[in-house]
């Protein structure tokens, strides 16, 4: 086939495609070189959000010069960038002009859902520096951030010195708790609690999303000390300090008492199973005989299908050493912990919602 035949096939798979009739298949090499290069998607990414350009676009349409004016950069190599977004599903173009996705209306600012703030930190150049160095976790077992910068991330987090980079990461959380929380209302009924302790729950964008649905439901967000101040002000700022408050805690040593319902969102995947079974015994030495323990989490499956855990399994074995699970194995986790898995719920989140109940 020569060069010029070949886009006329690929315009012919495309129509066979649309009008349900089996598409040309795709061929290994092509499989290949896209998943090896998809790095350079995440760069792209941390590239527009960076630049600002999901908020100077907004529900419009703009110029790839106008934007290019607007943000600082050079018009011909965002045009290069913005067409990389455009063929994974973020934008939409005509011509030289581009507008939002649906996926894409979530790189903005201060909208609901918003993962502005969670794409600049999943294409961070730290995360890129990190993962050119995975070979060394996969041979030793070590966690990839320990080894490169010495000790481990949280505790890297802390210093002073990386307060910037630390703060990208505290905002990619609360954006995950702001998108989870209308998502988790909508699953599970938390209106049944009278006192709901949210442990390692940030800033508590998720307790708070729940109180403010339920005014009958108070909360505490149990988090370690630095953490606390600024959740202190997001309880002020939502008009909830009679109801919700922020305290310090170490959840290898002990967590609050007094909870009906310990929620624990996105916590125990950052942990070996050594680890998190230390988080489930503290709060099983808390916990009413009836009372709920909720995670928030991941599940994963057995087959071939894509999913976003999987790869967030490999973030964890990278940054913190933790680990994805599959239902058994959250089953057999909260067995040893003295709790019986009940319903997994899903939502409308890559997460799904484990209910479990004391032994």
């Amino acid at each position: 086939m020569s060069v010029m035949e070949q886009p006329l096939v690929a315009s012919v798979a495309r129509e066979i495609d649309i009008v349900g009739a089996p598409a040309m298949p795709v061929p290994p090499q092509a499989i290949l070189m896209q998943a090896g290069l998809g790095y350079i998607v995440s760069a792209c990414l941390n590239v527009v959000v960076k630049l600002g350009i999901p908020d100077l676009l907004g529900t419009g349409t703009q110029s790839v010069e106008v934007l290019a004016q607007q943000s600082g950069a050079k018009a011909e190599y965002l045009f290069r960038i913005l067409r990389v977004l455009e063929a994974h599903g973020m934008f939409h173009r005509r011509r030289r002009s581009f507008s939002l996705s649906p996926a894409g209306l979530l790189l903005q600012t201060g909208v609901p859902g918003s993962m502005a703030a969670m794409a600049e930190w999943i294409a961070d150049p730290l995360h890129l520096s990190l993962y050119s160095e995975l070979r060394g976790t996969v041979e030793t077992g070590t966690t990839t951030f320990e080894a490169m910068h010495g000790e481990p991330f949280f505790q890297w987090a802390s210093q002073p010195e990386n307060a910037e980079e630390a703060e990208v990461f505290n905002q990619a959380m609360v954006g995950l708790s702001e998108m989870c929380g209308p998502a988790f209302l909508e699953a599970y009924d938390f209106g049944c609690f009278e006192k709901i302790i949210d442990v390692g729950g940030g800033h508590g964008g998720l307790v708070r999303t729940i109180l403010k649905a339920h005014p009958q439901v108070s909360g505490v967000v149990a988090e370690m000390a630095s953490v606390v101040p600024g959740a202190c002000v997001a309880i002020a700022g939502d008009g909830l300090e009679s109801r919700c408050e922020a305290v310090e805690c170490n959840f290898f040593a002990a967590v609050p008492e007094g909870g009906d319902c310990y929620l624990l969102k996105h916590i125990l995947h950052d942990w070996s199973d050594e680890s998190a079974l230390q988080i489930l015994r503290q709060i099983r030495k808390v916990i009413p005989e009836t009372g709920t323990l909720i995670l928030a989490e991941s599940v994963l499956d057995d087959s071939a299908a894509p999913s976003p855990g999987k790869l967030i399994d490999i973030e964890m074995m990278t940054f913190v050493g933790g680990k994805e699970r599959t239902e058994d194995e959250f089953r057999e986790l909260l067995a040893r912990a003295g709790f019986l898995l009940g319903r997994v719920l899903p939502t409308k989140t890559p997460l799904m919602l484990l209910e479990a109940f004391p032994a």
